[in-house]
């Protein structure tokens, strides 16, 4: 359930896998097959010695001892099932759990019937040779975010009979999926810098790395800001000092608003909510954490802050940083963000840091982020619209189905539209070529500042 690889290959996909085991249970039950079994051998038992009868006698022994050998060979001890903490593996578009059955002496069957969301149920008889062994159970899946994994039931078959357990119920365990990220190499900042550090040249005075004239030395300046060349050429008899005077550095600001409300699949007709869309599938909702986590990632490691909203929760949204540990709880945020009930309607939109550019993630399936997405444009803010609608597949729609999609295609590409002509960059993740977007965008800044 991840869209990752392995452990190493995914290091920033952690997920999180608790330990989960069932109680183990040890009162073993007679079996009622046996008992009524050994009655019968012994009623014809009796009935063939007294009337003489070899047959009955040779039909009897056979049922008394059967009976005689599993009561003899009840097995003792605990029968357990569980998984360790680290159990879950992280593989190529899909996630294993170790599942381990401890059985006690006589046993060397169980019965194990495992499922899990969105996959059929699996139902087989596992050989315990040595009392314990470890299985792994594995499903597919691209799915980000919460997961959940298996209900496993299962049941001891004693070796020679006579005797059974009731069966063991392993409730899902939970982890979270961190979403993928993929690379790029550059990203539209806000032209509008803040700070009194970062990987940016600003247009105020101060220490920097980018010329912005030299002047001669006044009280205040440092002794290292002298500029010998220019001083000995300018001055021979070093009677005045000239410094170099730079412009100060700075970082610019990056927001993340995700929209949690919509998380719907490629095909349509799951749109409604009567079908479940299968877990090796991506919906609108893995798009849009991939997306953001891909931005907030690129963004940190150019040196800038970054921040995140949610445009589904009315909560505090986490502020302007850097650094490794800010994205690891951006990231965690965006794993946790996913529809909680009706549609949380906003009055105004959220407010934002002055300058700041603004990364909107979105379905655009109503009006409400359009517009929030015009109101920060008014306000100043450069906005980029990411699209994370999956590319849609209209099988097993009717006609009416068909015509309804047709007429909310329409409006929605109206929407991304208007977008378009008020100075709002659209692109759509799924489907387009965002890294080159992106690229031209930030070519388009550049020049513009």
């Amino acid at each position: 359930m991840t869209r990752g690889s392995s452990v190493a290959e995914r290091s920033r996909a952690a997920r999180a896998a608790a330990r989960w085991s069932a109680a183990p249970a040890v009162r073993w039950e007679r079996d009622g097959v046996v008992v009524v079994s050994a009655l019968v051998g012994v009623v014809l038992l009796c009935a063939g010695l007294a009337a003489g009868r070899p047959q009955a006698v040779a039909i009897a022994v056979p049922l008394v001892l059967s009976a005689a050998w599993a009561a003899a060979n009840r097995p003792s001890g605990p029968f357990t099932v569980s998984t360790g903490s680290g159990s879950t593996t992280v593989r190529d578009r899909e996630l294993a759990v170790a599942l381990t059955l401890t059985v006690p002496h006589g046993v060397d069957l169980v019965r194990v019937r495992a499922e899990s969301p969105g996959n059929d149920p699996v139902d087989a008889l596992v050989s315990v040779p040595d009392g314990t062994r470890t299985l792994d159970l594995t499903t597919p899946s691209v799915r980000t975010g919460p997961r959940e994994l298996f209900t496993v039931d299962a049941v001891p078959v004693a070796a020679e009979g006579g005797w059974f357990l009731d069966p063991l119920h392993l409730e899902p365990d939970h982890v979270l999926v961190l979403p993928l990220v993929r690379r790029l190499d550059v990203v539209p900042v806000a032209s509008q810098l803040r700070g009194l550090t970062g990987p940016h040249s600003s247009r105020r005075p101060g220490d920097g790395s980018q010329l912005r004239d030299i002047a001669l030395f006044r009280a205040g300046d440092s002794v290292r800001r002298v500029d010998w060349r220019t001083t000995a050429r300018r001055s021979p008899d070093v009677s005045e000092l000239y410094v170099r005077r730079t412009f100060a550095a700075s970082e610019a600001s990056v927001v993340l608003v995700l929209d949690s409300r919509d998380d719907v699949g490629p095909e349509v007709s799951t749109w409604g909510g009567y079908r479940e869309t299968a877990p090796d599938v991506q919906t609108s909702l893995d798009i849009a954490r991939e997306a953001a986590a891909t931005v907030g990632t690129a963004v940190v490691d150019g040196g800038d802050r970054l921040g995140f909203e949610d445009l589904g929760r009315l909560h505090t949204p986490v502020p302007l940083s850097g650094g490794k540990r800010h994205l690891q709880r951006v990231v965690h945020a965006l794993a946790l963000a996913r529809p909680a009930g009706a549609p949380k309607h906003r009055e105004r939109p959220p407010q934002l840091p002055t300058g700041a550019m603004v990364y909107l993630f979105s379905t655009f399936l109503d009006d409400s982020p359009s517009r929030t997405a015009l109101a920060w444009r008014a306000l100043g803010h450069r906005v980029v619209a990411v699209d994370t609608l999956p590319q849609e597949v209209l099988r097993g729609l009717d006609r009416h189905e068909l015509l309804a999609w047709r007429l909310n295609d329409i409006v929605r590409r109206d929407r991304l539209h208007e977008l378009s002509r008020a100075g709002v960059t659209v692109l759509r993740w799924a489907t387009g070529e965002p890294a080159v977007a992106l690229r031209a965008e930030a070519r388009a800044l550049r020049g513009h500042s």
